[in-house]
């Protein structure tokens, strides 16, 4: 597991052309379908409201990522910041250098940045995945440190205002939607599974970026769905939703979030279905819900998120995102993240799946889509 700001949808151009047009064109369909091009109950693909689908790499992006996305209509993008890779060594310096070229990246095309603000550094603690709860003095470090990411690319942030002093045309793409960690309910990224100390970074995390910007949404950390292992190294969503639910201010977020990481659809929709079940049963129910990761490789199909090849990995997404668009309503679901961009060097270090969750091929700095990229698009009206 790794580590959108809504618009109104466009109009379809075709529900312009006037019922005299649609009336005239029905004894060609009927004879198109008569001929058998036209399967017997086939539905079209649901296009996505603008905005609804966006994208999470697995590795740094430059300008030709985010121009291939904003051919593709992908508007939103799920980024990581590693807050031990911002202040590697002290509370007093900050690296954004490599964040600002992502940043500047994807806002010259048009696509707006959500970051995930996970990992405490090692002047803190030991262990990155040791939530900075411990004391007043670890948890005064994450605001400062949450608070100076919103005053940098947050609305009327410093990053914005050095590029508009420099006399740059760059959009000004503001992060008005910020994620605070990432699937604390598993051991890969909370040492210990504890929604207590969960709730307590939440309520200070949100209250720094809201002094900063007091219109921000604040997402919780998605979820890992149904990891495996004991209490103390994993729990599943609904499990750890209902138990932060006790713990934290309710008016410290605006919307929740899960990675329903499943075998198929089928169990998508169970996944899906019982979390918005525990959001409403923990007084959830008017937070919008976000499927920030979620994904199925196209490698050799060795474990349950493996497809076995390409067209299986296309055919799955095409799956997965025609129930999450049609449901949305009912799911409360305000976007869908894939995950990932891109392959990674099959030489590399990888989780078992994430190899080949892209939906282009590694093929080191070029773009080679897979038939996954030319299923996305479909929802999205794009261009592959």
């Amino acid at each position: 597991m790794s580590h959108s700001r809504r618009s109104r949808p466009e109009t379809d151009r075709s529900s312009r052309a006037g019922g005299a047009r649609l009336t005239a064109a029905l004894p060609a369909l009927i004879a198109i379908a008569a001929l058998g091009l036209i399967a017997p109950g086939a539905q079209a693909v649901p296009k996505a409201p603008s905005g609804f689908l966006g994208i999470v790499p697995q590795e740094g992006i430059a300008r030709k990522d985010t121009a291939r996305m904003q051919k593709g209509k992908v508007k939103n993008l799920r980024i990581s910041i590693s807050w031990e890779s911002i202040q590697p060594k002290s509370p007093n310096e900050f690296s954004w250098g490599g964040l600002d070229a992502t940043v500047e990246a994807a806002a010259r095309e048009g696509v707006r940045v959500m970051p995930t603000l996970y990992a405490t550094p090692p002047w803190i603690s030991k262990r990155s995945t040791n939530l900075p709860v411990k004391n007043k003095k670890q948890l005064d470090h994450w605001r400062s440190f949450v608070a100076a990411a919103a005053n940098r690319y947050g609305r009327n942030g410093e990053f914005w205002n050095e590029q508009a002093r420099a006399g740059s045309n760059l959009p000004r793409l503001a992060i008005i939607r910020w994620q605070l960690w990432n699937e604390p309910n598993f051991h890969y990224f909370a040492t210990k599974v504890n929604p207590n100390q969960y709730a307590r970074l939440v309520d200070a995390g949100s209250a720094a970026i809201r002094k900063k910007d007091p219109k921000a949404e604040i997402v919780l950390a998605g979820l890992f769905g149904k990891p495996k292992g004991p209490p103390s190294k994993a729990r599943y969503a609904t499990t750890y939703l209902k138990q932060f639910s006790r713990k934290v201010k309710k008016s410290s977020f605006n919307s929740i979030a899960i990675h329903p990481y499943a075998a198929d659809t089928a169990k998508l929709k169970q996944i899906m279905k019982g979390f918005r079940r525990a959001a409403v049963q923990s007084g959830l129910k008017k937070k919008k819900i976000y499927v920030t990761e979620i994904g199925w490789g196209s490698g050799k199909k060795t474990n349950a998120f493996l497809t076995g090849s390409q067209s299986a990995q296309a055919k799955q997404l095409g799956s997965a995102f025609d129930y999450l668009i049609r449901d949305r309503r009912k799911l409360n679901l305000n976007g869908v993240y894939w995950y990932a961009w891109k392959d990674t060097d099959p030489k590399g270090q990888n989780c078992s799946f994430c190899y080949t969750i892209g939906l282009f091929k590694w093929n080191r700095n070029k773009l080679k889509p897979k038939p996954a990229w030319k299923k996305f698009v479909k929802f999205t009206r794009g261009r592959p």
